[in-house]
């Protein structure tokens, strides 16, 4: 049974089609009007396909800076693995996007398998693209053990006769072809780094007029800067960046044990340069969306934002590839210079933001 209408795409004339020759026949399972367009961060990504095919057309870009997506958070736990870590965006980056827009959303959950399978198979029926939170450990074409349950796909369509369900996920072209019993598993994961979060979904609509796009840029900004400045706990924000960075020449004194020390490291680098962060502690993917921004705000161009978090970016990556060099070097801790890189950025973030808060108005 199908929830969605309209001529099936032919594999002959689509030859990105999910799965080249796979299927032993075609049938009206895709959204009509759905366009994925990769990118380098999940979140964002599916953001901008299910705006998209709504017809609101933003790049990923946008859609991450509009959601007010940099963000810091560091936590200890000798139950970690690492036992020390950190995340650079922020994570209601999804319903940031939608309030700055003025879109309609909603942020659903069902304990039930059944309900919650119901519950996105109604919205692919009214229109919207839902966007899931899974563990790729689940998804098979990641081929992966390593469990991350915050994981963010588009359901594009689905084939109950086939029983699969077609996803569009961040930089793969074509959709994936997923059992609809590995699915559910990915989406009922109790994995890291999240926990059971309730089979949750994501409902977005586009906005229902034209989008004030100085205004929704300034609030965005605003936002960003209040997200990262009000934290004082050491745990969210600039606090959390200024903790990392006070901790960065102890780290191998702090870790458990020697494996636990250069994980701690090469999950840094990870971290910053790779798990779809787009390079740079998701710092660079914020830089472009400044780019773009500047086309709409004064005080983009006037503070100099894009370079100054071009810079930051670029400063990121050069902490990640010495995280990395140290990983591999055992018992080392980091040197004078690494940690005075560490420093540096997190005061370079603060005096950003600072400047934000107190310079973009409406």
């Amino acid at each position: 049974m199908s929830t969605t209408a309209g001529r099936s795409p032919d594999r002959r004339e689509n030859p990105r089609w999910p799965g080249r020759g796979a299927f032993p026949y075609v049938r009206e399972v895709i959204l009509p009007g759905f366009r994925h367009r990769p990118g380098v961060h999940c979140g964002s990504t599916a953001l901008a396909d299910a705006l998209r095919v709504r017809g609101l057309d933003v790049t990923e870009a946008m859609a991450f800076g509009l959601g007010a997506g940099l963000g810091f958070y560091y936590l200890d736990s000798p139950l970690l693995s690492p036992s020390r870590l950190f995340i650079g965006r922020q994570w209601p980056l999804e319903e940031t996007a939608c309030q700055v827009l003025g879109a309609p959303f909603a942020v659903r959950t069902e304990n039930d398998p059944g309900r919650a399978w119901e519950g996105v198979r109604a919205a692919l029926g009214r229109g919207l693209a839902p966007v899931l939170s899974t563990d790729l450990r689940f998804l098979p074409y990641w081929k992966t053990a390593s469990p991350f349950n915050g994981h963010r796909v588009v359901l594009a369509g689905h084939d109950e006769a086939l029983g699969v369900a077609f996803l569009a996920d961040t930089e793969r072209e074509a959709l994936q072809e997923v059992p609809l019993e590995d699915l559910e598993r990915a989406r009922a994961s109790d994995g890291q780094p999240l926990g059971f979060t309730g089979r949750l979904w994501m409902e977005i609509d586009a906005p229902p007029g034209p989008v004030d796009w100085r205004a929704a840029v300034g609030d965005a900004l605003r936002r960003q800067a209040r997200h990262m400045l009000l934290g004082q706990d050491g745990y969210v924000g600039i606090s959390a960046l200024e903790r990392f960075a006070a901790d960065v020449p102890h780290l191998h004194e702090l870790a458990r044990d020697e494996a636990d020390r250069a994980w701690c490291f090469r999950f840094a680098y990870q971290c910053i340069e790779r798990r779809g962060t787009g390079g740079g502690n998701f710092r660079l993917l914020y830089a472009r969306f400044l780019e773009e921004a500047a086309a709409h705000h004064p005080a983009v161009s006037a503070l100099g934002l894009p370079a100054r978090m071009g810079a930051i970016a670029a400063g990121w990556t050069r902490l990640a590839n010495s995280f990395k060099d140290l990983s591999g070097r055992a018992g080392a801790g980091a040197p004078d210079d690494v940690a005075a890189l560490a420093r540096e950025l997190a005061a370079g973030e603060r005096r950003f933001l600072e400047d934000v808060a107190a310079r973009v108005t409406g």
